[in-house]
């Protein structure tokens, strides 16, 4: 979504990607090939500190090898446990004289300017906003009556499934974002042409083999968007603890209740940008178990009376 979103926007401009990778798969002889001038983007997101060193020290690469071009990160939520790697981060981006970061949320705008002093840092709204799905209907037939779209990694909060508990009667579905039956196996196919350029890193190289892994690309954002759509229009009401899960929700007009990842990443996106776009309950703790289960149960005796 987020992806999407800085793309549909990017056309919106006029302005064209001629070279886009991942941290696995980057060329910095393609990009120089392709792109010899103009300003660098990085991906926007919730990546930006020490939680996900990897995507980290991917941005502080770029930045080190491009100290004379326009760098862009998109908007990210910051966190850094460690005030080492915050002092490394501001080195690496304090020294870049047009090196720019954009952070989604307030918060995250306050930890820059406490842990990022030398780094110039903007406010602009998390990219997934940007993007539109097309049609909100649900099958009422066999729909879900809550999704509960639950973390399983290390950003878990207080967690979303005690804030749903089982009633007898009610179609409920857990689960997390992640490909199913064909669409899985389309994936797997997908991914062929980048497998191939990880296995080989000299095709990553090539510009003749580019158009293949660009391809890919985009195949797999729509098959990810896709699979997304299909859960949610088929369910009648939302539980998660994803950022993302909440900004859906609101795209397709779905009554949800959302809690907060570990470090307070929902909350600030919903402050800065979200908290006045649809019909939700933001939950934080126990205590507000009763409420978003008699919230749940209001919107689906609502929608039953449509």
């Amino acid at each position: 979504m987020i992806w999407r979103g800085e793309l549909d926007h990017l056309a919106s401009l006029g302005l064209r990607v001629r070279y886009r990778t991942d941290i696995q798969r980057f060329s910095r002889e393609l990009l120089d090939r392709l792109v010899p001038y103009g300003p660098i983007l990085l991906h926007g997101g919730g990546n930006f500190g020490d939680l996900w060193p990897e995507f980290q020290r991917f941005r502080e690469r770029i930045v080190s090898l491009y100290p004379n071009r326009r760098v862009i990160q998109l908007p990210q939520s910051i966190e850094f446990r460690d005030p080492a790697a915050a002092a490394g981060a501001n080195a690496v981006f304090g020294q870049h004289d047009d090196f720019h970061l954009l952070v989604r949320d307030w918060q995250s705008h306050a930890r820059a300017r406490a842990t990022l002093p030398d780094v110039q840092v903007q406010f602009c709204h998390d990219a997934a906003l940007g993007w539109q799905p097309t049609g909100r209907g649900v099958r009422k037939d066999g729909a879900t009556d809550v999704l509960v779209l639950a973390r399983r990694d290390h950003e878990r909060g207080v967690g979303i499934n005690q804030f749903v508990p089982t009633q007898p009667g009610r179609r409920d579905r857990t689960a997390d974002w992640g490909l199913r039956g064909v669409d899985r196996l389309l994936w797997r196919l997908a991914r062929i042409p980048l497998g191939l350029a990880r296995a080989a890193p000299v095709l990553a190289s090539l510009p003749a083999y580019y158009p293949a892994m660009s391809m890919s690309y985009r195949a797999l954002a729509e098959l990810n968007l896709r699979d997304g759509l299909r859960l949610f229009r088929g369910s009648r009401t939302i539980a998660t603890d994803r950022l993302h899960a909440h900004v859906l929700a609101l795209l397709l007009r779905k009554p949800h209740v959302v809690a907060d990842n570990n470090y307070g990443k929902i909350a600030g996106v919903m402050n800065a940008s979200t908290g006045d776009l649809g019909d939700f309950l933001f939950v934080s703790s126990d205590d507000d178990v009763e409420a978003a289960t008699k919230w749940l149960d209001e919107r689906l005796q609502r929608d039953e009376l449509r």
